[in-house]
């Protein structure tokens, strides 16, 4: 049985929350490729909202091509781009790299390359320990990450809670008894380096896209920064987005 729960002060409409959380389903393997979903009114039930709630959650992932319907039989899990994984942007601070087989592949100390520096607005020449990751769904990479920790975080970390099935920033919260105010992005692209491509089971020099990211918490300290680098045909991101509040002059 499927255990889900809509935050009470989830943003953006509800059915976009009850997809979330069929989507998030689907990335953790929950629900697997081909698997019949539960009826509609065992998902009622389940997450407490009413039948044209779910069943617009359901449309939009049928749109996406995460789900299909099978005329008298029911909603499954595509298995159609089943390598591609879609994340939906809320409009909040969500990480978009859910873990789902997360793997610790090398462990240092080191210098960041200089852009990753500039943007956590850190002196060149200093030091950080890091972690190098790869995420897969259904053993395909999606994601190669390096995770960078500055020494007074990095001594309440290892390797094994990172590899854990939740966020990274969210253990490095739980671990420093902290909470993320903030984090600051960069989005480009970049050609693959031999290392990323073969994590990624890419050509070296294909184009991918990284991002930088880095997150403070409530007193501005600098908790963390990442870098990713993503599949360029295995990832697809997709994002719904809501127009600022009209401001009337005053």
């Amino acid at each position: 049985m499927l255990f889900f729960r809509i935050p009470p002060t989830a943003p953006g409409p509800l059915y976009r929350s009850v997809a979330e959380q069929l989507l998030a389903a689907v990335g953790d393997g929950r629900l697997k490729s081909g698997e019949a979903l539960p009826g509609e009114h065992a998902l009622c039930e389940q997450l407490g909202v009413s039948r044209i709630t779910v069943r617009r959650a359901l449309d939009d992932l049928v749109q996406r091509g995460v789900l299909e319907r099978r005329r008298g039989v029911g909603t499954f899990v595509s298995e159609r781009n089943r390598s591609a994984w879609r994340v939906q942007l809320t409009g909040v601070l969500e990480d978009v790299l859910t873990p789902s087989d997360h793997e610790i592949v090398a462990e240092v100390t080191g210098e960041p390359p200089a852009d990753v520096l500039r943007l956590a607005r850190l002196p060149a020449g200093t030091r950080l320990k890091v972690y190098e990751a790869v995420n897969r769904v259904g053993g395909v990479p999606l994601v190669h990450i390096s995770y960078y920790f500055p020494p007074a975080v990095a001594r309440h970390l290892s390797a094994k809670a990172l590899a854990a099935r939740t966020l990274v920033v969210h253990t490095v919260e739980r671990a420093l008894g902290c909470r993320v105010e903030f984090a600051e992005q960069v989005v480009e692209a970049m050609v693959a380096s031999k290392p990323i491509a073969q994590a990624l089971g890419i050509a070296p020099g294909t184009a991918v896209l990284r991002a930088i990211r880095a997150y403070y918490d409530t007193t501005g300290r600098l908790i963390e920064i990442l870098e990713a680098a993503y599949h360029p045909d295995n990832y697809r991101y997709t994002a719904t987005l809501y127009p600022r509040a009209r401001l009337d002059p005053a």
